[in-house]
């Protein structure tokens, strides 16, 4: 499946995040993160966090604009040092001049293999703090988090909302397609399904011909969250967009009837646009796990 929108620039701008130096992502410094990483975040009480609060991630940069560089820690709650999961995941900065301490107010954010990165998504030339989180449900979901520091005065600008990404909603109808709309696009969106359709005739969705089988007129399509999102400056003027995909499922998790790409630009006071959106159409689909759970409905 070619992503059209993902032109050869956008490769290299990638290779180049990935790879600076193997201690570098964008203006990210890794802050002798391997003494701390997975142990006891020391500071916990002197911040206001539960005693069992852990280092996830740790990074440098400057993200409050005073040209000094500041320590980043992703942190979380666990019961046991060796838990691969943590709750209660929040962003507490220290001040590369004053040593002081400041974290954000994230609320409810938890998941599987925290990664932080800081580059600069609001184009003040300064660092903001991007978090990545899996959910580690069956939907491949993953939760994101920006937040900036400027002045140290911490704001989340991407949360639970934004991350949300194009959110479409929509319909099977006659002709082996589907019918629906998505946030932040003007006109509706119509998918064709028909590359399923072996699938959706043994699951008694459609009859032969095409024409929905009574009962079924209103089941529903949604999106999904975004299931990989990539800072990548897309212009090379050190300012990050975000680089996201989404899976529009059908008959259930299984069922991906398509996919929804997407570039993001932030647009200030904690909006996002988006820059190019592009869908997929499957011409050919491998059944996989979705015949058996799909005509055991």
């Amino acid at each position: 499946m070619m992503n059209k929108w993902m032109k050869p620039v956008t490769f290299l701008l990638l290779a180049g995040v990935v790879g600076a130096a193997g201690l570098t992502v964008g203006n990210t410094k890794v802050a002798h993160a391997d003494s701390e990483k997975g142990k006891l975040f020391a500071a916990a009480a002197q911040v206001g966090l539960e005693k069992n609060t852990y280092v996830i991630d740790k990074k440098s940069a400057d993200v409050n604009g005073d040209q000094v560089e500041d320590i980043v820690y992703l942190v979380g709650e666990k019961e046991k040092a060796e838990d691969i999961y943590a709750s209660h995941m929040n962003l507490v900065v220290q001040d590369g001049k004053s040593k002081a301490f400041l974290k954000t107010d994230i609320k409810d954010l938890g998941g599987y293999e925290g990664e932080l990165t800081l580059v600069d998504f609001t184009g003040d030339k300064v660092a903001d703090a991007f978090v990545k989180t899996a959910t580690g449900g069956s939907g491949g979901i993953y939760n994101h988090v920006i937040a900036t520091f400027e002045n140290n005065k911490s704001a989340v600008i991407f949360g639970e909302e934004e991350n949300e990404g194009i959110r479409y909603e929509g319909k099977f109808v006659d002709g082996f397609k589907v019918e629906g709309k998505g946030s932040k696009l003007e006109k509706p969106l119509t998918i064709d399904v028909s590359a399923n359709k072996d699938v959706y005739v043994a699951a008694k969705l459609y009859d032969q011909t095409g024409k929905i089988q009574k009962g079924n007129e209103e089941t529903t399509v949604y999106s999904y969250p975004f299931g990989a999102l990539t800072p990548i400056d897309m212009d090379g003027n050190g300012t990050f967009e975000l680089v996201g995909e989404q899976r529009i499922v059908g008959i259930n998790n299984t069922d991906t009837v398509s996919h929804i790409n997407s570039v993001w630009g932030y647009q200030g006071e904690g909006k996002w646009n988006p820059w190019e959106v592009e869908y997929s159409t499957f011409l050919v689909k491998h059944p996989g796990e979705a015949i058996n759970t799909m005509i055991q409905k």
